[in-house]
């Protein structure tokens, strides 16, 4: 049994190695029901399982408006800067406006990614609109997590990494569906700037083995979806996995932080 799986069953938060939250988000979406999604109830959680910081968009930014919601970003990074890193949002129906949101936004210390929801934004991730948000990703190489949802999204994918190699694209949901979580491990092999996350909303037993096993602990990401999904599960998976030590490592903490450049 590994120390970190005995620290686990423990109860108490995990310590002694950074724990990063690769994707969670702040504030009410339309979808979703759910009353707690302040800045303060994802640090309750996160300062509960001994999670160092986490990498947030707003659902704001997502859903209606982009400005508003990268504002309020900065705003949470700026009070707790060792606690969020912020992913900026753009919206491609706005295409005038993409390149200076993203330079707007990286001016504020702390912004270190983008967030693309192109399931929100009816479109498929290589929408003509979006390659203005991958060379800019492309310049500052910066890592983007963007939500993928179904095979077609990853073959998307797969047409963009090579064309933008100095950026990182991060599969959010490793494509959803069990499927789909197949075309993610074969992209995060073939491509070095692909990764896959963990906020797998439809989770099987073994999901985390199966990832590290195929992929790599390299190229696997621990997220949550947080505040729209409890964090715990996502975590548990993770720390009682049945890998080393070191691919946990690997996979809480370390892969973000060096895609995040911290």
């Amino acid at each position: 049994m590994s120390t970190i799986h005995e620290m686990a069953l423990s109860g108490l938060p995990l310590n002694g190695f950074e724990i990063i939250d690769s994707h969670s988000h702040l504030g009410h979406i339309s979808h979703f029901n759910n009353s707690c999604c302040t800045a303060e109830y994802l640090l309750k959680n996160m300062d509960a399982m001994g999670v160092s910081s986490a990498c947030i968009s707003t659902a704001l930014a997502i859903d209606v408006n982009y400005k508003a919601g990268n504002d309020l970003m900065i705003e949470t990074i700026t009070k707790y800067p060792e606690r969020f890193h912020g992913f900026l949002v753009i919206n491609p129906h706005f295409p005038e406006d993409i390149q200076p949101e993203i330079e707007r936004c990286l001016k504020f210390k702390g912004v270190r990614g983008i967030k693309l929801h192109p399931a929100g934004h009816n479109c498929m991730p290589d929408y003509k609109n979006y390659h203005l948000v991958y060379e800019k990703a492309q310049e500052h190489k910066l890592p983007m997590l963007i939500h993928t949802w179904g095979s077609a999204d990853l073959e998307a994918i797969g047409r963009l990494a090579p064309l933008y190699p100095d950026a990182s694209f991060i599969m959010g949901h490793s494509g959803a569906y069990l499927r789909s979580m197949e075309d993610a491990i074969d992209l995060a092999n073939k491509y070095d700037n692909v990764y896959g996350d963990l906020a797998i909303s439809l989770a099987y037993e073994g999901n985390v083995e199966w990832f590290v096993k195929e992929m790599g602990s390299h190229k696997v990401l621990y997220g949550t979806d947080m505040p729209y999904f409890s964090p715990t599960p996502n975590f548990s998976r993770v720390a009682l996995a049945d890998i080393s030590d070191e691919e946990k490592r690997n996979v809480l903490g370390r892969n973000i932080k060096k895609l995040l450049k911290l």
